[in-house]
């Protein structure tokens, strides 16, 4: 069963509506402010009445509102740490709360790269178990079920133009001023280059400032969010990943099965799937000069990225498909089914 914490931006109604023509039953809660008793109050009469036993969060407030909602339920908690910039003081003041705090309650921390998991080790204090299961996908993930047929637009590529592109939130620890700085040193050497800046955020504006500021306002374009991933990866030609932190994201694995070659980072579970020449390019966090080589091998030398992106194919199906996700976190869930069924017969 997926409950889903609703806010006033229905940001949330895309994964509900999904879950339902999938087959979850969907109970969506709607949450105003930064601690809505009316919304605690709310999951905890849906884990009542549908006896829940284990509980799985995905957030810090997800994690506070389940928490609360559970106490004294004999519920069993597992949360997954994903990961996640700290932007903000307030986010930098709720993480800090759950680490220290929230985590406390939970039997179980699924973190999805070894990084996260040695940073938690280092902040977290408590009875909680820390493992590692990684993101998986599916290699069908892309069909023709995926796309929201609302959000399908023209993206606005120049003809003929090689194109870059980078995915995800907007925040500061994506990155996105180094690749900007090192896209306009391309610009002046390549003429037929476009970027493509997919996804929202907080550093929308700074995005807006720097491109204006380079005077790349014909070869950057802000494309907001975009539902229609499939579409997107079969119009550009290279993703880039310039993230000062990250997990394993799912953006690279979503590049990797749909051939496209990348540039990332080594940071976070980054390095595990990207061996640098051989599934992909990989540079310093931070470093201008490095990402721009990067960029200039992939526009020089189309002939290496088509076996570099048959290698991290074939990594992504036989090694992070979100059936051998599945299975681990089922393994998880059956241990604890297994322990409350012993404790019932005692």
């Amino acid at each position: 069963m997926l409950v889903c914490l609703r806010s006033a931006d229905g940001k949330s109604d895309q994964l509900a509506d999904r879950a339902r023509e999938v087959g979850y039953q969907v109970i969506q809660v709607n949450v105003g402010g930064k601690l809505d008793i009316r919304a605690i109050s709310h999951i905890r009469k849906v884990l009542m009445e549908h006896d829940v036993r284990i509980l799985h969060s995905h957030d810090y407030k997800s994690n506070l509102y389940g928490v609360l909602a559970s106490l004294h339920l004999g519920i069993r908690r597992v949360t997954t740490a994903h990961g996640t910039t700290r932007d903000s003081f307030w986010k930098k003041f709720y993480l800090y709360l759950n680490e220290k705090v929230v985590y406390r309650y939970f039997d179980e921390i699924v973190a999805v790269s070894d990084e996260i998991r040695t940073q938690l080790e280092k902040i977290y204090i408590g009875r909680a178990k820390i493992r590692v299961i990684e993101n998986g996908i599916d290699p069908t993930y892309f069909g023709s079920g995926n796309v929201d047929g609302k959000r399908i637009c023209p993206l606005p590529i120049p003809s003929g133009h090689k194109v870059f592109a980078v995915i995800g939130r907007l925040f500061p620890d994506k990155g996105h001023r180094f690749f900007l700085q090192a896209f306009s040193r391309i610009v002046r050497s390549h003429s037929a280059v476009a970027a493509l800046v997919i996804g929202d955020g907080p550093s929308r504006e700074d995005i807006v400032r720097q491109v204006r500021d380079l005077g790349m306002e014909r070869q950057v374009i802000l494309c907001g969010v975009r539902t229609d991933m499939k579409n997107v990866y079969e119009k550009v030609d290279f993703l880039v990943i310039p993230s000062l932190t990250e997990g394993i994201p799912y953006v690279l694995l979503e590049a990797m099965i749909k051939k496209v070659p990348v540039l990332a980072t080594e940071v976070g579970g980054i390095p595990k799937l990207i061996e640098d020449g051989v599934t992909g390019y990989l540079v310093p966090p931070g470093d201008v000069d490095s990402l721009e080589k990067g960029m200039a091998a992939m526009l020089s030398d189309p002939g290496k990225l088509e076996q570099l992106c048959e290698n991290a194919y074939r990594i992504a199906v036989e090694r992070y498909s979100a059936g051998a996700m599945v299975k681990r976190i089922e393994g998880l869930y059956d241990a604890f089914a297994t322990e409350q069924d012993i404790r019932r017969k005692m």
